[in-house]
């Protein structure tokens, strides 16, 4: 989605910004032409400028939080956590806005690694969501955070920790390449249950879910049949899917508020049960998150 070589966007940053805006990510080199890149936003920002490179590159990004825009070719696109973006760019204008708090991982692969590979590359900008506990999910917050270790490049690791970085992305390309291919359409299981209802029940609190008991009788089917149906429309089942909603309200709330204050808010009694949760689905403790968005870290977590 940004750019990649010398380009009035991506200029030279002091190691002190790096990781602090788009304007200045965190860059790893790897083998075989490809690199990474990883953004952090703590606030919403804009960007304006050209994707310049010589060839054709194909640009895998993974949106671990928050939500973007992208304008190219006079089309709009909109993403948010958990999309997988496939788009092969050259030389082309766009324009690029995010929300607060925003992170994303992207791999950038030159056009003869995709060619000695033999991977098919489609020319539109292609999307799909995955799972949160998907392996292409945890595998790009894996290598985001190992991205961060050091903000220099390929030289300051040692080759072992250089081959698990390579693998981990090119793993997660295949991975990508999976999951955005278009899958044929299969007739539903069942008859049709009113899901959007129970989202919109899932969504209205933060310190309580809805029993699943509830929400079946809302739909007047069973509690198995509701869990089943929901995890095929939305790719998790109720609660898991209400956690997300409750952590992704609880990063949001860490940036002005302790950790203390944040747990109490989204009804947790023990401060090391919320720890627990935001670690789980962010891959980190509240604290640290906070830390990572330039926010000052509460020593409870």
């Amino acid at each position: 989605m940004t750019l990649i070589g010398p380009t009035p966007v991506h200029r030279a940053a002091a190691p002190s910004t790096i990781g602090s805006s788009l304007h200045a990510p965190f860059i790893l080199d790897l083998p075989c032409g490809l690199n990474t890149k990883s953004f952090v936003a703590p606030r919403s920002d804009q960007l304006h400028g050209c994707f310049n490179e010589p060839d054709a590159i194909l640009h895998c990004s993974i949106i671990l939080s928050g939500a973007c825009s992208m304008t190219t070719n006079g089309k709009s696109h909109h993403f948010q956590a958990r999309d997988v973006i496939l788009a092969t760019l050259h030389q082309q204008t766009f324009s690029f806005e995010n929300s607060d708090e925003f992170s994303a991982l992207e791999i950038h692969v030159p056009g003869h690694f995709l060619k000695t590979m033999q991977l098919p590359v489609s020319e539109k900008i292609e999307c799909q969501a995955v799972e949160l506990q998907s392996k292409t999910f945890k595998a790009a917050r894996e290598l985001f955070l190992l991205s961060q270790n050091n903000s220099t490049g390929a030289a300051s690791y040692t080759a072992p920790e250089q081959l698990i970085r390579f693998g981990l992305a090119t793993t997660l390309l295949g991975y990508a390449l999976t999951h955005t291919r278009p899958k044929a359409a299969s007739p539903p299981p069942y008859s049709p249950i009113p899901l959007e209802k129970v989202r919109q029940a899932l969504l209205q609190r933060y310190d309580r879910a809805p029993a699943i008991t509830d929400l079946a009788q809302m739909c007047q089917v069973s509690p198995t049949r509701l869990k089943q149906a929901f995890k095929k429309q939305f790719g998790c089942g109720p609660y898991s899917f209400y956690q997300i909603h409750r952590m992704e309200h609880a990063s949001r709330l860490l940036h002005s508020n302790s950790v203390t204050e944040t747990a109490m808010e989204l009804g947790y009694s023990n401060i090391s049960h919320f720890s627990a949760a935001f670690q789980k689905q962010f891959g980190c403790t509240p604290s640290q998150w906070q830390h990572t968005m330039g926010t000052k870290p509460d020593i409870t977590s």
